[in-house]
This record gives structure tokens, sequence and C-alpha cells, in this order.
């Protein structure tokens, strides 16, 4: 399954490249997202018609959250997307090299792997 197997990657490189990791934290939180989908029957993509997939799953995540009661979801989410972003393009760092950057703040590594888990734990993943 790939959201697993993006998850043994983050892991696995996490020392050696920990702006990979952060990336691979999304990928496979987004996965998990799309493996829950698929398990409840949603089709996001006719369900959520936007301008991109990304658009698409995070409108099904914001109605998921609603529908599951559980706000947070959409936060987690859109907190690791974030993430992502500033690992793959240096988005709001002042770092020429996220490995550089993130190596030196391993608490937003950490709290990558944490806002997987608890997606995980919300969408009752184990």
């Amino acid at each position: 399954m790939q959201a697993q197997s993006n998850e043994d990657a983050a892991h696995f490189t996490e020392s050696a490249y920990p702006d990979w990791a952060v990336t691979m934290c999304f990928y496979a939180a987004l996965h998990w997202v799309d493996y829950y989908a698929s398990q409840k029957g949603d089709d996001i993509p006719s369900q959520f018609p936007e301008k991109s997939p990304h658009d698409s799953r995070r409108g099904y995540v914001r109605q998921l959250a609603k529908k599951l009661n559980n706000r947070s979801l959409e936060k987690l989410y859109n907190d690791l997307e974030s993430a992502s972003q500033k690992a793959r393009y240096l988005e709001s760092i002042k770092y020429q090299s996220a490995i550089d950057y993130f190596k030196k703040h391993q608490s937003e590594v950490n709290a990558s792997f944490d806002k997987l888990q608890q997606i995980k734990d919300i969408l009752q993943i184990s």
C-alpha cells in the first residue's frame, strides 16, 4: 500500500534527509486519506471536482472533519501539506538547503510524524 510505503520511507530517511521525511509524511497522510475514502466508497475526484487533485482532497478532508466532528483533522492535514511545501520549495524559510533547515529544526520533523499518527488515529487506521 502506497501510504505505508511512504511512511516507512519517511522513517528510513529521517536522519539523512529530514526534508524528504517531512515530505513523505505529507504524502503518507494523503494516501491514508485516499485509502479511507476508498474503504468508505467515496470517490474524491467526482465528489469534489476541483482544479487539482490536491484541491479535491482538501475539500474531502474539510467535509470529513465536519462529518467526524473532529476539526483537527483538517488542521493536521493542512499543517503537513505546509511543512511539505517548506521542505520542497523552501517556502517561508531563509535557508538555501531544506536538509540544513530541518536538521536544525528536528522538532518540526518530529511534529510531522506526530501529525501523521494523529491523522491515522482519527481515521482509525492502525
